[in-house]
């Protein structure tokens, strides 16, 4: 369990760095042009050199993903598991008082992954629909104050990655989904709206903030 548990807390990480670079803490409320860039180009493996945080939570390699703390206890491994077709079996919090992340992911090795990020921001939801998705991507209906899902390229050793991004009122949130190699860009399409559910449910349990 060691090997995995090297790679869990690297990729907390490198969730922590990627949504790190768009929160927004000051009263303008606005996200300058390089933190709207970086969101957009922004990978699970993007940033592998910045340092989280503090964690929030510890590892939990077996039981419930909420037994990890921090904000994996709003992800289960039964509804991913329903949502990706994927066993997660790893559960793992950690982040800073300004952004936070939970990385889910099998015994199997660093994919799939599932990815909870969670960063404050004092964005409003039009600059947040301007700036932080992706080119190519679909609005979300019925989740917080914006919202959009997007199926991005491969990253490393990767499949397709499928993210669901949404504002609150004084928070960001990212979930992505990242496959395996060789994965079809039809069966990532396929799991968008499960995981635009898993998301909706996120946003409940999470008080809506």
């Amino acid at each position: 369990m060691k090997r995995h548990k090297t790679v869990r807390s690297l990729k907390v990480g490198v969730a922590t760095a990627a949504l790190a670079a768009v929160a927004v803490t000051s009263g303008c409320g606005l996200i300058g042009d390089a933190g709207a860039k970086e969101s957009s180009d922004a990978t699970p493996s993007d940033a592998a050199s910045s340092t989280p945080g503090k964690d929030s939570g510890s590892a939990s390699p077996t039981g419930e993903a909420a037994e990890a703390g921090g904000i994996c206890e709003y992800l289960d491994f039964a509804s991913l598991k329903k949502a990706t077709g994927q066993a997660f079996t790893i559960a793992e919090a950690g982040g800073s008082e300004v952004v936070n992340s939970c990385v889910i992911q099998t015994t199997e090795g660093s994919f799939p992954d599932v990815t909870l990020t969670k960063a404050k921001t004092a964005t409003d939801a039009k600059t947040y629909e301007k700036e932080i998705p992706p080119k190519d991507h679909d609005e979300v209906k019925d989740l917080g104050k914006a919202a959009y899902s997007a199926v991005r390229k491969p990253v490393e050793k990767s499949g397709p990655v499928v993210e669901i991004g949404w504002l609150t009122k004084g928070h960001m949130y990212s979930l992505r989904y990242t496959t395996v190699s060789n994965t079809a860009s039809a069966e990532a399409d396929a799991a968008v709206d499960a995981l635009v559910d898993v998301a909706r449910d996120i946003y409940k349990a999470s008080g809506k903030k």
